[in-house]
Parts: C-alpha cells; sequence; structure tokens
C-alpha cells in the first residue's frame, strides 16, 4: 500500500515537533550552566566585596575611637 502525501507531512512536521523540543531543551540546559557560572562569579565578588566593607568598617570604627578619646580630652579640659 503506497503512503499518501499526508503521512509524510505529518512525518514531516512530527519530526519537526521534536527538533523544536529538542533544541528548547537543550537552550535550556545551557541557560542554566550560565546561570550557575553567573552565580559563582557574583559570590566570588560579593566576598571580595564583603572584605573590602570589612576593612572600611574598622577604618570607620578606629577612626571614630580616635574622635571620641579627643572629644572626651576636651571635656575633661573644660
Amino acid at each position: 500500500m503506497a503512503r499518501s502525501p499526508i503521512d509524510d507531512v505529518a512525518d514531516v512536521v512530527k519530526d519537526a515537533a521534536y527538533v523544536s523540543v529538542g533544541l528548547g531543551v537543550i537552550a535550556l540546559q545551557r541557560l542554566q550552566v550560565r546561570r550557575d557560572e553567573l552565580g559563582k562569579a557574583l559570590s566570588g565578588q560579593s566576598d571580595q566585596v564583603g572584605g573590602a566593607l570589612g576593612l572600611v568598617g574598622s577604618l570607620v570604627g578606629e577612626r571614630l575611637k580616635l574622635v571620641e578619646e579627643r572629644v572626651s580630652a576636651a571635656r575633661d579640659r573644660t
């Protein structure tokens, strides 16, 4: 029995659908990998920023302590 042209069209449409789904899955997996890479890169930068903020915080704390000592000493003189 011979195949009709409609059967051929149906097979082509089915193959196209499978290819489309496969490409969608591959694209989703690549996006997930990129998201993970970006997350790792940003977490590394946040560690650096956190370290810098800690350093700035300690410097500000030291300067604040110095100012408090000087204000206290000025109060004692008056």
